[in-house]
């Protein structure tokens, strides 16, 4: 199975007239950019705000909504985007985060 990347589509809505992005799904997908070649070594799925995210959820379930999440298999994830991007990198090569 090939690793599963959910991030959040930015920007999005929470609270009528407020847009918002995600740091943390920024940061990974400041990542992506600098690191094209992963894209053709994960699924990335860029979903909508509002939970139930039953994309996540038929994988993880209800109470492992929480992006951005990197789905290894059903009992392996990764949500810290700074271990997200530094576990693709050794996977994948490229550039990782700088200490």
């Amino acid at each position: 199975m090939k690793a599963k990347l959910f991030v959040l589509k930015m920007p999005f809505e929470d609270g009528p007239g407020k847009m918002w992005i995600c740091s943390h799904c920024a940061l990974i997908e400041g990542a992506l950019s600098a690191n094209p070649h992963w894209k053709s070594a994960i699924d990335i799925h860029r979903i909508d705000f509002p939970k139930p995210r039953s994309e996540v959820v038929a994988i993880l379930g209800e109470e492992r909504q929480w992006l951005p999440v990197l789905v290894l298999d059903e009992n392996h994830t990764i949500t810290d985007p700074i271990e997200i991007i530094n576990y693709l990198a050794e996977q994948f090569g490229g550039a990782s985060v700088h200490p």
